[in-house]
């Protein structure tokens, strides 16, 4: 039996079930652990007779103590699965507290999930906070209960070919990255210019676009410039596909200023 801290009144007092005839086992009071006053019973109704499941809550200053314990310490444990959480999603150490300070960003996570799946492109050049804002979002999307993957672009096409020759299959490696509730693809255009990436970057962009499932990329550069970055060794038609899919369902966002870096 434990101590009741609220909801008292769904419960069934010694006295109560004594007015009411209730059918209950003799009723026994316990030793308040921090104060010892004597505290009652409390019960609720079982297959028609009242079980005795608890005891009324004490009020003294050690019991209120303890409870104020109980939930700094299930606060802090509360914070540390988010915390792992937030890791085994990609968000880096640094960025675990990062909150959505852009507006843009902000009028995106409002409307999200009434929006046909869209999600963002946001470019700039360095250290104008692409990286801290695609954490905020991570954390903020993570939070509300969806499934996330944050990663480079470069981190991607690595994890993919690690597979090679391996028992995993690299079909799985681009299914999680394709099949996540929101995808967040950190630096795309710095990854190295060939076909096998240009191809795997459209498998996971088109699954997405079809699926209709939301996409966030960062990126040094503007969409036109992306695209004369992927195609910088040829590979013209995938880098035209993939962007051109890239404009229709991400909303853009441009983010300048000086380098916070250097602040």
């Amino acid at each position: 039996m434990s101590g009741l801290h609220g909801g008292e009144s769904h419960f069934i007092t010694p006295e109560m079930a004594k007015e009411q005839g209730l059918n209950s086992p003799k009723s026994e009071g316990t030793d308040c652990p921090f104060c010892g006053r004597i505290l009652e019973p409390r019960g609720v109704m079982l297959n028609g007779r009242v079980a005795w499941v608890a005891f009324e809550p004490c009020g003294c200053e050690g019991e209120a103590n303890a409870v104020k314990e109980a939930e700094a310490y299930e606060l802090k444990m509360r914070e540390r699965e988010r915390k792992v959480k937030l890791i085994r999603s990609g968000v880096k150490k640094r960025y675990l507290e990062a909150t959505v300070d852009e507006v843009k960003a902000q009028q995106y996570m409002e409307r999200f999930g009434s929006d046909d799946g869209r999600g963002l492109y946001i470019h700039g050049s360095v250290g104008t906070g692409k990286t801290y804002l695609a954490s905020a979002l991570a954390c903020t999307f993570i939070d509300a209960g969806y499934s996330v993957v944050l990663t480079t672009t470069l981190a991607m096409l690595e994890d993919i070919q690690d597979t090679y020759g391996k028992e995993a299959s690299s079909l799985d490696a681009v299914l999680r990255f394709a099949s996540s509730d929101v995808l967040i693809l950190d630096d795309l255009g710095k990854e190295s210019a060939s076909a096998w990436s240009a191809s795997m970057i459209f498998q996971i962009v088109n699954y997405r676009y079809e699926a209709m499932r939301p996409l966030i990329v960062t990126s040094q550069y503007d969409l036109a410039g992306l695209e004369k970055r992927i195609a910088r060794q040829g590979e013209r038609e995938s880098a035209c596909a993939i962007v051109s899919r890239l404009r229709q369902m991400c909303h853009e966002i441009k983010l300048s200023g000086n380098d916070r870096r250097r602040g």
